[in-house]
């Protein structure tokens, strides 16, 4: 999929206040584990739940780049879009999660669907260097998704959108960076200058999905 221009088309532990969702139960939509359900935790004040309708969407988008590709998974949660590329073919997959409670939830999905030939789990932070060093290269699509408390912050915003930066020279020519947003990328600034993009995608009221892709020579 070729990126565009940019076009219109949490945590207590930061010290804000948690964002309230309502309690969905997640299920992997597509591929060899479709229908199978993923622990989430019972507090949904700790994670930021993706609708079944917006996953779809982006990995309709992603056809193409999934099958037999490199996948990282920042900021994983228990392994909503991670799990969801090995169930549609990813060859590998290293998720992020750095909550201890929430990782032990990823892992108890992984061993669930039996997939840990496939899948790797590192309990660490997303925006260090270990993600880094430990992602499947090149990276054929990582997907990056910050509580929405962190992107709402100056300064923690910069370190994701950096960390973004920083996977670029490690992404495969034809590779894209999936970012989540609650900001309105026409206010707030998401441009990288060393990405094309991003390509601007509405899911909700506060939900935008940003595409980034390697320039062009």
């Amino acid at each position: 999929m070729p990126i565009l221009p940019a076009v219109i088309l949490t945590r207590s532990q930061l010290g804000f206040e948690p964002m309230q969702y309502p309690a969905l139960m997640l299920h992997v939509l597509g591929g060899q584990f479709r229908s199978r359900r993923l622990k989430t935790p019972r507090d949904t004040q700790t994670t930021r739940p993706w609708t079944g309708r917006a996953r779809e969407s982006v990995f309709n988008q992603l056809r193409g780049h999934i099958p037999d590709g490199n996948v990282l998974d920042l900021f994983a949660g228990v392994g909503t879009m991670g799990l969801e590329a090995a169930s549609r073919g990813a060859k590998q997959v290293i998720m992020v999660e750095r909550d201890r409670k929430i990782f032990e939830l990823l892992e108890e999905n992984i061993n669930s669907l039996q997939c840990d030939d496939q899948v790797a789990a590192i309990c660490a932070d997303a925006l260090g260097t270990i993600p880094l060093l430990r992602a499947p290269k090149p990276i054929d699509v990582a997907f990056i998704d910050p509580p929405y408390v962190m992107m709402s912050d100056d300064d923690l915003r910069k370190r994701v959108l950096d960390q973004v930066d920083n996977i670029n020279p490690f992404l495969a020519d034809d590779g894209l960076i999936v970012l989540r947003t609650p900001l309105k990328p026409t206010r707030v600034d998401h441009s990288i200058e060393s990405l094309a993009g991003p390509e601007i995608h509405q899911h909700a009221a506060s939900m935008w999905v940003l595409f980034y892709g390697k320039k062009t020579p």
